[in-house]
């Protein structure tokens, strides 16, 4: 009778050997994965922000050079789209009526509703800009997930500081203040109104100055401008940097850019996503990023102060 042939079977140190190998491959391969796509989101989000920049430039074309209003409107029905801008302070007793570039989420009857990214669309459709850029997913950068974490806090939430990103945000792109016809109170706290301007001619040295930048706030919707205090070195509101240390924007002239912000108090800033950070980094005493910020927010001449 014939001896049956016998398996050769792995040792249990081979599979020690071979377990170890695949552990070695995998942490090596998947940190290359994750740095592609991050990469990969930064090259999609660099070219949905120049989409932007290119339509702004075309409504200023075809509106005499005036620019398209940077804020946001609150209004729905018949008025979605537009703010009515009481200006006593600053010589206009009557108010503005002003179609802003982007209108607030809602529903598909006009109703009060954030639960969808079709709801945000139906904003961005009330907008001035919409008829320039008919593409919903170039209001997002593809590192911006507020929506899909957007369970973490209840949509439609108006909480002002939330210790997060995740609010069920998806319009990751703002416009600053000096952009914009909104008044900023009867003081002008932050400055900013010294330095808002209505035309493109009124741009210094366009190629450098910011249109839009990334922002990810906690009201579910970016909402109303993007602030900084021009004053003292401060950030008003929290911008985003979703991509390695840095943050896109795209400029005056058209043309988008990344920032790699150098203070850490710059990027705690962003990360705490809280309103009224000092923007001197505590450990170096430096403002560079505040600098550097600032110069490039004034669109036209500094102000005086």
């Amino acid at each position: 009778m014939r001896n049956s042939p016998q398996t050769k079977a792995f040792t249990l140190i081979e599979l020690l050997v071979v377990i170890a190998i695949v552990a070695l491959l995998l942490s090596i391969i998947v940190p290359s994965l994750q740095n592609a796509k991050r990469y990969a989101a930064a090259a999609v989000c660099l070219a949905n922000i120049s989409q932007l920049g290119k339509a702004w430039m075309l409504f200023a074309e075809d509106n005499g050079g005036y620019i398209i209003d940077g804020d946001t409107s609150d209004e729905r029905g018949n008025n979605a789209g537009y703010s009515v801008y009481n200006r006593a302070f600053w010589g206009d007793s009557d108010g503005i009526r002003v179609h802003n570039w982007v209108g607030r989420p809602m529903g598909p009857n006009g109703e009060d509703l954030n639960d969808s990214i079709e709801d945000k669309v139906r904003g961005f459709q009330k907008g001035a800009l919409w008829p320039y850029i008919e593409a919903p997913k170039a209001y997002n950068c593809p590192a911006d997930k507020r929506f899909l974490n957007r369970a973490v806090y209840p949509l439609n939430s108006k909480t002002a500081n939330p210790p997060g990103l995740w609010v069920g945000g998806y319009r990751t792109y703002s416009i600053g203040k000096p952009l914009s016809l909104r008044p900023t109170g009867s003081n002008d706290p932050t400055g900013e109104m010294t330095v808002e301007i209505r035309k493109t001619s009124e741009f210094s040295n366009p190629s450098v100055k910011i249109v839009f930048l990334e922002e990810t706030d906690g009201y579910g919707w970016n909402h109303r401008t993007w602030n900084i205090n021009l004053r003292q070195p401060q950030w008003v509101d929290p911008f985003a940097i979703l991509h390695n240390d840095s943050s896109t924007f795209v400029f005056a002239d058209g043309h988008a850019d990344r920032r790699k912000w150098v203070d850490q108090q710059t990027r705690d800033m962003a990360e705490a996503q809280e309103k009224g950070w000092s923007a001197i980094d505590p450990a170096t005493g430096s403002i560079e990023d505040y600098t550097w910020f600032r110069r490039a927010y004034i669109p036209g001449r500094p102000p005086s102060f």
